[in-house]
């Protein structure tokens, strides 16, 4: 079988050699890994499934054992060869087989493209009666198994606790099933290792900038007085992907005044107005990686004053991407960000950070799920090349004006790049 993994196997066993070293060195025999971004990581697996229970169990030795429904054993047969696959079925018994197979779609000869029944009617949830709670036990019952198969039933087993897609009742029940295993948080193992991004990642990632400008570009020549958002937002999708992107982990977010609070909202049926704000901040995506851009630009006329809170924004955003380099802590980028912001006479103004990590995203969030790793204030974590921010300048509701900028900076052994390149100059529409 070809594989079918975007990176070539070598990239692969690097990535488990590193993530098996910090397995190691946290004194764990093995970790549950759950979230997608981090299978992705370790395997190739790109698909939609993981909105049902998946879980990869990762031993010091060994290949990894891969639990998802049974249903995607194609999926993972094509791009996961790395792994041993262990399906479980949450539905029905399997359907009788076809009465005559030579009916069906033949991709060669030989091989049908028909599904195969037992591939459409199992991984139906069912509730054991009416009213009461589906059956988790087979997705538990296969993990345990799966865990047994790795040799780690009695091990201390790392197990990512902060995954939005690790159901407490399903977690409950694995753990039961362990009595003889220790369990210990391991969150955040996984990401401290793909927080910095491969040369053939940057790669990925240099890609997504470059569909990010085109759609950023897009929206704002599709914006104006009397444009629907939605026509904005048509016109994002369209150069996305004209560009070759994939669709990304978050969708574009598109905001003018009426909506302008609405810190995760995005577009409506709102017509833009003369005098309107119009925010803009969203990602390209080649491979899962993200490269995130934002703009504010203004309808028709800008307010008193715009010029010079547009330079403040830009001379913030410069003056964090000018701290950014190895071995600078998260918080003295944050702290150079907010001294220009204080230079400009709005010391009253304080962010939650200026940026965050961004790579690798699945739905609902190109940051990876969860609060994102962010450039704040009280952050200790050393920055090292092949890190990957959204660095943002964020200058809205300050009572002296709003701007917003962001862009993607990668940082380098020198110090940063900023890959999106979309103009940062006062913008009308």
């Amino acid at each position: 079988m070809t594989d079918k993994r975007y990176f070539p196997a070598e990239e692969y066993a690097r990535r488990l050699d590193n993530v098996r070293a910090a397995i190691d060195q946290r004194g764990l025999k093995g970790c549950l890994v759950s979230r997608p971004e981090n299978i992705y990581y370790l395997t190739g697996l790109n698909y939609q499934g993981y909105f049902a229970y998946q879980m990869l169990v990762v031993p010091l030795e060994g290949a990894p054992v891969l639990v998802t429904r049974a249903m995607e054993r194609a999926t993972v047969r094509d791009q996961t060869p790395d792994v041993r696959h262990m399906g479980y079925s949450d539905g029905i018994e399997p359907l009788p087989p076809p009465a005559d197979r030579s009916q069906d779609v033949q991709l060669e000869k030989g091989q049908n493209a028909g599904l195969e029944p037992w591939s459409m009617s199992l991984g139906v949830r069912t509730a054991k009666e009416e009213g009461l709670a589906a059956d988790v036990s087979p997705q538990a019952r296969t993990t345990c198994e799966a865990i047994g198969v790795a040799g780690l039933s009695d091990a201390k087993l790392g197990v990512e606790m902060d995954s939005l897609l690790f159901p407490v009742n399903i977690a409950r029940e694995i753990f039961e099933r362990l009595p003889q295993a220790e369990i210990v948080d391991a969150s955040g193992l996984i990401d401290g290792v793909r927080v910095i991004q491969s040369p053939a990642e940057q790669a990925c990632t240099r890609r997504a900038a470059s569909m990010s400008d085109a759609m950023m570009r897009a929206a704002i020549v599709s914006a104006g007085p009397g444009i629907n958002e939605q026509t904005v937002m048509r016109w994002i999708y369209d150069a996305m992907f004209q560009s070759g992107s994939t669709y990304p982990a978050f969708l574009p977010l598109v905001r003018s005044t009426r909506t302008l609070d609405h810190e995760h909202g995005t577009w409506n049926d709102n017509l833009l107005l003369n005098g309107d704000y119009l925010f803009l901040e969203l990602s390209g995506c080649w491979w899962r990686y993200h490269a995130p851009i934002g703009r504010l630009i203004f309808i028709g006329r800008a307010p008193e004053g715009a010029e010079r809170i547009n330079a403040v924004c830009c001379d913030a955003i410069d003056s964090a991407a000018q701290r950014i380099g190895p071995g600078v802590k998260a918080r003295e980028v944050y702290q150079a960000w907010q001294e220009s912001v204080n230079k400009a006479g709005m010391q009253h103004y304080r962010r939650h950070h200026c940026g965050y990590a961004v790579g690798i995203g699945f739905p609902p969030s190109w940051s990876g799920g969860g609060v994102p790793v962010g450039l704040r204030s009280d952050s200790d974590m050393e920055l090292k090349p092949g890190m990957v921010f959204h660095l943002m300048s964020w200058l809205l509701r300050t009572g002296k004006g709003d701007s917003f900028i962001s862009d993607t900076a990668l940082v380098t052994e020198n110090g940063c790049e900023i890959l999106t390149t979309t103009s940062r100059m006062l913008t009308v529409k």
